[in-house]
């Protein structure tokens, strides 16, 4: 020690004290740990020899610089090379909640240097160890699955660090470990924000890639564009002479003059673009446009109940739409890419709507749907699957079960907590242990179902429509407790439909069950008589999960359920469509003195077809059959109900001319036509208070 002088303490270590020594040679600041063998075991010792055999292999620009080490007084001595910045974990945590580096001082994370190695191992470069250590936020895929590693976990957690530099997060982060590793296993975190280059970003990803095989090696990473300017100062521009660039005209392509360099490809280069040139300009355009803009074998129809239905755009979506859900906010499709479309409202000018039946004769028909297409921000790696809409957010499943939600909180539908918005997909973090397999959302809650058969709810609980006894807002998803099948096994729910004010699920036996209102007996869940005739008692609504029960569907093997504000379709498993609820607006399907809280299946032409999806909204009913055949019906006007004044009609909706035989018109299901696709299959269906969703693939 006589070859240094002490000049304070600058911090503590796991096992001893840290010092700011000058050595007196050459002045130089270095830092000597101290390590007291006494207060040590045996294998924290063994830890600390490993430190100093890891620093004295090392010799790199970008690793904490290793001197000496000795034995003194019983205490263990590492001398070492000072870095006076301070840490990286202590810098981020000053900027502040926002404040974003910038990309510049991001790239100088490759120009800093590395230290404390006492638990690093040193691994050839084939081999791989199997003993998990580090800080759980950094571990890669492989360490919580326990396989074997290499340098590739290493890559994995500097992709980490480099994420944390442009967020100021964590890229993964939870409250417990095994919540922890199951956001590392699955892979997703919020996107990078745009004001970083797309390299920058891509980088990241690269660095994050799930298989260890996709990721680079450090040689890799080094030479990237965006990396190697940092870390090697090159001067490529020394007697360079200035000049001014000016584009060639289409014309002169062929005729460029060749440099000293390279004569004979610039040559052939040349000869190429003859030929090219030589190309039709017809050919070249129709070879272009195939590639800008391959044929969908889906598409996407839109229209208001009783319109013509049109085609909607999917915008700059890639892939093709497979699966469509409406509100009576939000109208939302997931393409085979696995991205969101949401399409909004083109809200029209309506001050002069209110002249005269000229004036109105000017206005958009009722089949005129005037939709914009977007596409929602997913969190970067994420694949979705599947989308479902509630009033004011919207909740989607990823192709690795993770439920997502943004939008409206004030119901507590987000599943997050709380009743904020949020304006961007957020994972429901409490349901991460959980592989999501499917998502409903009704007006205000939502229901999600796993792939082991699990139910959750959460939401709003009026009327009971949670299905977990309580009537309140819950802010977290609560888990659905079925009754048992008499042979004392759980039932297995395959299905779930959340209507605006109550819940189904379908189960592997056929049996259905329901909760929340029971409004004109749209759950099925009257006691009736034994003709399935008489309504014997009335239920108003139910807080805890039922089976319906009203005759002739208590015997049925039900299949399929739809839910919508006033009714309720059920289909059996084969594919016979029976309706119950309120028929104000001929949605039932069938007309009489009957009683209407006795379902009944729907009239001809669609009791001669067999059904295979359904879906309803307000006052309207629709039914997808076996060829591919949609029919519609209901959103009329009960005789007695009064028309609408006509400055509440809406930009989506004609004044409806009362006639009287209105109501009798649409009970009939009434076949949609679909003029650009009359042979191909039904994706998907929904509905909202004003609109129609279909998926068609031809």
């Amino acid at each position: 020690m006589n070859n240094y002088e002490i000049l304070h303490p600058i911090g503590r270590g796991a096992y001893g004290n840290v010092y700011l020594y000058r050595r007196l040679s050459d002045n130089k600041h270095v830092v000597i740990k101290q390590i007291p063998t006494e207060s040590i075991t045996n294998a924290e010792c063994e830890v600390t020899k490993n430190e100093v055999r890891v620093l004295a292999m090392f010799q790199h620009p970008n690793i904490i610089e290793y001197y000496d080490n000795y034995l003194d007084n019983n205490t263990i001595m590492i001398v070492m090379e000072y870095a006076p910045g301070g840490n990286l974990y202590d810098y981020l945590r000053s900027r502040g909640e926002g404040n974003l580096l910038p990309e510049e001082d991001v790239l100088n994370l490759f120009c800093q240097l590395i230290g404390d190695f006492g638990i690093s191992k040193i691994l050839s470069s084939k081999s791989k160890a199997h003993t998990v250590v580090g800080t759980p936020c950094y571990l890669s895929p492989e360490l919580c699955q326990e396989k074997p590693y290499n340098q590739k976990s290493d890559i994995w957690a500097l992709g980490c660090v480099l994420y944390e530099m442009l967020t100021l997060k964590r890229a993964f982060e939870a409250e417990t470990i095994p919540a922890l590793i199951m956001k590392i296993m699955r892979g997703i975190f919020a996107p990078i924000h745009p004001r970083y280059s797309a390299e920058m970003r891509s980088l990241v990803h690269l660095l994050l890639h799930m298989d260890p095989a996709q990721r680079p090696n450090i040689h890799q990473v080094i030479s990237q564009p965006l990396i190697f300017p940092t870390l090697f100062k090159l001067h490529a521009d020394l007697g360079m002479v200035r000049c001014v660039s000016r584009p060639l005209r289409l014309s002169s392509v062929g005729t460029r003059t060749r440099s000293s360099r390279g004569s004979e490809d610039s040559t052939d280069r040349e000869k190429n673009e003859g030929e090219k040139k030589g190309v039709s300009e017809e050919t070249r355009s129709v070879d272009k446009e195939v590639v800008k803009q391959p044929a969908a074998s889906s598409c996407v129809y839109c229209w208001p109940p009783h319109g013509t239905p049109s085609r909607l755009s999917t915008g700059e979506s890639e892939g093709e739409v497979l699966q469509v859900a409406a509100s009576n906010t939000h109208h939302a499709g997931v393409t085979s890419a696995g991205q969101v479309v949401l399409w909004a409202r083109q809200h029209l000018e309506s001050k002069d709507r209110k002249g005269t039946k000229a004036d109105n004769q000017d206005s958009p028909p009722s089949h005129v749907v005037p939709l914009t297409p977007t596409l929602v921000r997913a969190p970067s790696s994420a694949t979705i699957v599947q989308v479902a809409c509630g009033d004011g957010f919207m909740a989607c499943v990823t192709n690795r079960g993770i439920l997502l939600t943004c939008g409206k909180g004030s119901s507590g539908s987000l599943g997050h907590g709380n009743t904020s918005n949020v304006e961007q997909l957020r994972i429901v973090e409490s349901l991460l242990s959980i592989s999501v397999k499917e998502v409903a959302c009704g007006s205000s809650h939502v229901v999600a179902l796993s792939v082991d058969h699990q139910v959750f709810s959460w939401g709003c609980g009026d009327n009971g429509r949670l299905g977990i006894g309580s009537r309140k807002t819950q802010l977290w998803p609560h888990q659905i407790e079925l009754p048992q099948v008499p042979d004392s096994s759980q039932y297995k729910v395959t299905g779930i439909e959340a209507g605006e004010d109550c819940t189904f699920l379908v189960t592997t036996e056929g049996v259905l069950f329901a909760s929340g209102s029971n409004r004109s007996n749209k759950l099925c869940v009257d006691e009736t008589d034994l003709a399935g005739c008489e309504t014997l008692k009335q239920v108003e609504d139910v807080a805890t999960f039922v089976a319906v029960c009203s005759k002739p569907l208590a015997n049925a093997a039900l299949a399929q359920v739809a839910a919508g504000k006033h009714h309720s379709l059920f289909v059996t498993e084969s594919g016979e469509v029976f309706t119950s609820g309120s028929n104000a607006g001929g949605q039932l399907g069938h007309e009489g003195a009957h009683n209407p809280r006795v379902p009944r299946r729907v009239m001809e032409p669609l009791s001669r077809s067999q059904v295979v999806k359904v879906a309803c909204a307000r006052d309207l009913s629709l039914a997808v059959t076996e060829d591919g055949r949609v029919f519609s019906w209901g959103g009329g006007e009960a005789e007695s109900e009064p028309s609408p004044p006509k400055e509440e009609v809406t930009a989506f909706e004609e004044p409806r001319i009362r006639t009287q035989n209105t109501f009798k018109n649409f009970v009939r299901p009434s076949l949609v036509s679909l003029k650009q696709s009359t042979r191909g299959k039904v994706l998907s269906i929904a509905a909202s208070r004003e609109l129609v969703l279909l998926c068609h693939k031809s």
